[in-house]
This record gives C-alpha cells, sequence and structure tokens, in this order.
C-alpha cells in the first residue's frame, strides 16, 4: 500500500510518499511545497495543488494521511493553514485519495509513543522507522512522514483487528457445526432406540395374541 502524507501549511507545505508490506514501512519520496508571502493567494494556492498533484500522479498512493489543523492563538495562521489544507485535500480528492485525518498529537504517539514528543525525537523516530540514511529535511516533510506512518500503522491494527475478529467468527461457526452434528447424531440415536422399542413392544403384543389364540383352541 502507497500513502501520502501532508504536512499543511501555506508557507511550506510537506509531503511523504511511504510504501508499506506487511509491517514494513518505507519511504519512496518526499519532498516540500515553499510559496512566498509576496505572491497572491491564488498563486500559492494554485502551487500546492499543482505540486502534490504531480506528486500524486507520480507515485500513485491511494491513502491520504494529513495532520489537522490546531487551532492556537494565532488566528491568521490558522486560516492561512486552512486554505493550504483545502487545497491539499483537493487534489487527493480529485484523485480518488482516501482521506485519514490526525492531530499531531495522535501522530506523535504512533511515531514516537508520546504525544509530547518534540521535533528532534520525531525526526529520529521517523528516520528509524523507515530505514533511511539520513534526516529527513525540512521538518514539514519529516513531519509529513510521520504522519503517513501513523496512518500505515493504523490500517495495520485495524486489520488485525478484523482478522481476529474473522478468526473468531469462523471458530463459532465451526463449533455451532460440530454441536449440530452432535444434537443430530442423539436425534438418530433417539429415533433409532424409539424404533426398537416399538419394534420390541410390537413383536410382544403379537406374540401375545398368538399365545391367546394357542390357549382358546
Amino acid at each position: 500500500m502507497i500513502i501520502l502524507g501532508i504536512d499543511p501549511g501555506l508557507a511550506h507545505t510537506g509531503w511523504g510518499v511511504v510504501e508499506t508490506r506487511g509491517a514494513m514501512c518505507r519511504a519512496r519520496a518526499y519532498g516540500c511545497v515553499t510559496t512566498k508571502a509576496s505572491e497572491p493567494l491564488s498563486q500559492r494556492l494554485g502551487a500546492i495543488f499543482t505540486e502534490l498533484t504531480q506528486a500524486i500522479d507520480k507515485y500513485g498512493p491511494t491513502q491520504l494521511a494529513i495532520e489537522k489543523i490546531f487551532f492556537g492563538e494565532n488566528e491568521r495562521s490558522a486560516i492561512a493553514t486552512a486554505q493550504a489544507r483545502g487545497a491539499a485535500i483537493t487534489a487527493c480528492a480529485l484523485a480518488g485519495l482516501e482521506v485519514g485525518e490526525y492531530t499531531p498529537m495522535q501522530i506523535k504517539q504512533a511515531v514516537v509513543g508520546t504525544g509530547s514528543a518534540d521535533k528532534r525525537q520525531v525526526i529520529y523516530m521517523v528516520r528509524n522507522v523507515l530505514a533511511l540514511d539520513h534526516d529527513p529535511r525540512p521538518d514539514h516533510c519529516a513531519d509529513a512522514l510521520a504522519a503517513a506512518v501513523c496512518h500505515a500503522n493504523l490500517l495495520r491494527t485495524q486489520a488485525i483487528t478484523r482478522d481476529h475478529a474473522a478468526l473468531q467468527m469462523i471458530e463459532q461457526e465451526r463449533a455451532q457445526a460440530l454441536a449440530n452434528k452432535q444434537a443430530a447424531r442423539e436425534l438418530t440415536a433417539a429415533a433409532t432406540a424409539a424404533h426398537v422399542q416399538r419394534s420390541s413392544n410390537d413383536y410382544g403384543t403379537v406374540s401375545q395374541i398368538r399365545q391367546s389364540r394357542r390357549s382358546t383352541s
């Protein structure tokens, strides 16, 4: 499975593509869309859309993992990030990618093991999980790759859960089938015993009638 991770931002939108095979997760590519504050907003959003569309066409991901917006004290920054995020999601939606959205804390928890991890810890774990021989830079790329790894972990967990549930269902169906067979055997045995008993009773009655007739004669 190929997953595209995105760390949205109007000035810097990081993206990273990872491929999973079983429990293994490896990076295929990553990059960062950079726009300037001096450029018109439409041009900046268009650049994000265009470059992400090119990455999707080149690497063929089927899943998207994107950071949710953290509404902190800087409202203007949050609005700008929301606009960049909209351009990114639009590019992915047009390509038919399935979308997974995660908070920064969820991503850190999935990759590092704690939601309070700092940038350095995220970069270190992303490098190790993806078996890279270097730190992914800039930080936006590491965050994007981390989002993809988070999504991969979730999908793997869901698959394990489904497999476990399917196995339990198979075992339940098998147990029910054995119980049905046992019930059928017991029913057959009871029917056979009843038939034998009736035959024995009928034979006894016939014998009594014959004996009575001999006595009368």
